[in-house]
């Protein structure tokens, strides 16, 4: 598979989890007792977490707590993704 293609449906699903959380964590500060909903962000949540996760061991971080140090401030390395790096 092309690692452009591959880059750009990780970055896809991380942003389209991100969007669930926020939309249901929304949603949860005007119906804090919806059980339902509260799995719903619950479920998502850690999707989102999974794909940040996933994305970053393949392409590296997007987040700035993403960064391993263990190789020095590998921050700035790299194309991130608003600079073309998914596109």
């Amino acid at each position: 598979m092309n690692t452009m293609i591959s880059r750009e449906k990780a970055m896809q699903y991380v942003q389209e989890t991100c969007f669930a959380v926020l939309d249901v964590g929304l949603y949860l500060d005007t119906h804090p007792c919806d059980e339902k909903a509260m799995d719903y962000y619950n479920k998502y949540q850690q999707m989102y977490k999974e794909a940040v996760r996933d994305y970053e061991e393949h392409f590296g971080p997007i987040r700035v707590n993403g960064v391993n140090t263990c190789d020095g401030w590998t921050w700035t390395e790299g194309p991130w993704p608003w600079e073309g790096g998914c596109s």
